[in-house]
């Protein structure tokens, strides 16, 4: 006699792996809430945590909108370097290590056809990570400016 459920054990199976492997597509960054600076400068930002993240970066975005932009976090205390090789517009990065800003800068794309002779960017000083927002959204923030990450599940 043939079981009458086998047929919804293999449906269950294929619908079980169509559900696992739906989710191995391209990973979405992160999302985290940054607060900047005593007057809490709010920016909603994506989180760049694989190494793919933070190669590509903002990188082919023809715009940025207020209040939004990347953060990088190293995993490591380190001299970080970044560049602008493949941007469009300019941005204001903030480099962080244990929650408080080391420096501000405003960084200019690079359009030249060989990208590897834009130029680089380091910390000034061991960073853990590097926030990266539209230009002159920074203006305001000084080194010693505190730095709070709230990651939105």
């Amino acid at each position: 006699m043939r079981s009458r459920s086998r047929p919804l054990i293999v449906g269950a199976v294929v619908a079980l792996l169509v559900a696992v492997t739906a989710g191995c597509g391209a990973a979405r960054p992160d999302q985290a809430v940054v607060l900047v600076g005593s007057n809490r400068t709010e920016f909603r930002v994506d989180v760049a945590e694989t190494a793919k993240q933070q190669r590509e970066g903002l990188s082919r975005r023809t715009s940025l909108a207020a209040g939004t932009g990347m953060l990088f976090q190293f995993g490591t205390r380190d001299h970080h370097d970044v560049w602008m090789g493949g941007m469009t517009i300019p941005l204001d990065v903030a480099w962080i290590a244990d929650d408080t800003v080391l420096a501000v800068d405003t960084l200019q794309p690079c359009t030249q056809p060989d990208q590897s002779a834009c130029p680089r960017w380091t910390s000034p000083s061991p960073a853990d990570a590097l926030l990266e927002v539209p230009a002159r959204s920074l203006h305001e923030v000084v080194p010693g400016s505190s730095v709070v990450v709230k990651v939105l599940v």
